[in-house]
């Protein structure tokens, strides 16, 4: 059960996501997370650094989608605020399997053809690894995180330490060679 929260890999920062290395392992499609993945949840447009790392994924030919928690508005408004267009799926549940078996027919992609970026074990790691994605985890962009997801961080914290114990991913040592 452990190591449904487990990631395939651990980065410090979105920016060090290598795109020819996903591409290597058969990826075609990056499904990212948005709240304290790539922004802040209280920012509500990409900064130009998140704008720079999203195209240079799409340039090296990698399908970005979006997906979130969050409400429409706010999904809908960070995806208008790229410089191309991109599917996104607002209020997904994470982790429950609906929306990325949506997306699953929406696009046609096979589970593993698909990557999910985020910061949380229990949504976006537990939730990916149950659809048997390859998983990136990223450590969160800030600090300061809404009340739910205060919530998860003290199930989070509890996480951490058992997959520490068991050797399976130790909280700050990044994998950022990817």
């Amino acid at each position: 059960m452990l190591k449904l929260f487990a990631p395939d890999k651990y980065i410090s920062g979105y920016a060090k996501v290598n795109p020819d290395e996903l591409k290597k392992r058969g990826i075609r499609v990056l499904v990212c997370d948005i709240d304290n993945t790539l922004v802040a949840h209280d920012e509500a447009d990409p900064s130009e650094e998140v704008k720079a790392f999203l195209q240079r994924v799409k340039d090296s030919g990698l399908e970005i989608i979006l997906i979130s928690n969050n409400v429409e508005e706010r999904v809908c408004r960070f995806a208008r605020g790229l410089p191309f267009h991109v599917r996104f799926y607002p209020f997904a549940k994470k982790p429950l399997k609906m929306t990325y078996r949506k997306m699953m027919r929406d696009t046609g992609y096979d589970r593993s053809q698909i990557a999910v970026l985020g910061d949380q074990l229990l949504t976006d790691m537990f939730g990916a690894n149950r659809m048997c994605f390859y998983t990136i985890l990223t450590h969160p962009v800030v600090q300061r995180d809404l009340r739910c997801t205060k919530i998860n961080r003290i199930f989070e914290n509890i996480i951490f330490r058992l997959l520490a114990v068991s050797g399976k991913l130790k909280r700050g040592t990044f994998d950022d060679e990817m």
